[in-house]
């Protein structure tokens, strides 16, 4: 089982409660107006990854307490990350889920691909971004992006993470920049996620 992943970040604080690694991934058909991540629409094939070697890559990182599925859309590659977040949470990682798609949409599904991925979810950030309902609240880019918390494993954090037209950098030590996070209303920021060298 393979992942078309767009970038990994080894850890951040503004994707979620806590400190957390990021996948990125590759590919969706939303296509938000204002989406930050718009290099990442494309379902062309990118980074490749087996699930296994990503799982292993995460579980070797020091001092995470989770990890976030990001995008694109993680629900249009939900069954190869039903079975990564499967095996993080396993060894006592948390699972943040971001979708574009509306909590309804998902609730209501019946595909056994999403279903599988929302079991393992603890935490869903979903609906669209919309560029007019833009938010300062932490965790989500638009006021009408909800925050579910189908464990209890997080419930009360839903203060921590992205706060207002926050944005956080990373350098790699190849020199190659990622930008995630939340722009002020007007900044232009050019998103390269970050995946070889470990960074």
């Amino acid at each position: 089982m393979f992942i078309n992943c767009g970038g990994f970040m080894p850890g951040s604080c503004v994707n979620g409660p806590g400190r957390r690694a990021v996948v990125w991934v590759q590919g969706c058909p939303l296509r938000c107006p204002g989406c930050f991540n718009r290099d990442l629409w494309s379902f062309r094939p990118r980074h490749v990854v087996h699930v296994k070697e990503l799982a292993e890559r995460i579980l070797g990182l020091p001092d995470i307490e989770g990890v976030t599925f990001s995008g694109g859309e993680p629900f249009c590659q939900a069954r190869a990350l039903a079975i990564l977040g499967q095996v993080l949470q396993d060894a006592g990682l948390t699972i943040v889920t971001y979708s574009g798609y509306p909590r309804g949409t998902l609730a209501r599904t019946r595909r056994e691909s999403w279903r599988a991925l929302l079991a393992v979810t603890d935490l869903l950030v979903a609906g669209p971004f919309l560029a007019h309902k833009r938010s300062g609240g932490p965790l989500g880019g638009s006021s009408n992006q909800e925050l579910v918390f189908l464990t209890p494993r997080l419930a009360g954090r839903d203060v921590e993470g992205r706060a207002s037209e926050e944005v956080e950098f990373v350098i790699s030590p190849g020199g190659e920049v990622t930008a995630t996070g939340f722009p002020a209303r007007g900044c232009i920021l050019s998103r390269s996620p970050a995946w070889k060298g470990g960074a």
